[in-house]
């Protein structure tokens, strides 16, 4: 299981892709956070970029069609992905998310 975190420069991208991931039974337990801001240094100047997190939960095997999807539905829209491993979950989300994820 891997919890990924997708940054967007719009609200709409993040929920157009967060309905797309829920709709392909990709995304589990998906969250927006919209008080995120990303710090650029250009020309010697530090400024900030305001951007936002659509965060949720999926199988680690369905990392790379869900990028895939995410690239191809946002485009330029989508600044950045990472994911990270998630080592423990309470039993019932667990369950949910074997259950309610695309199989592998």
């Amino acid at each position: 299981m891997i919890h990924i975190t997708f940054q967007t420069r719009t609200i709409s991208a993040a929920e157009k892709l967060a309905a797309h991931l829920m709709d392909q039974h990709l995304l589990l337990f998906p969250t927006i956070d919209t008080d995120h801001e990303e710090l650029k240094w250009e020309n010697g100047q530090l400024y900030r970029e305001s951007q936002l997190l659509l965060q949720g939960m999926t199988k680690g095997l369905l990392y790379r069609e869900v990028e895939k999807a995410a690239y191809d539905l946002l485009g330029s829209e989508l600044v950045r992905i990472h994911a990270v491993p998630v080592t423990h979950l309470d039993p019932h989300a667990q369950k949910t998310l074997l259950e309610q994820t695309a199989k592998v």
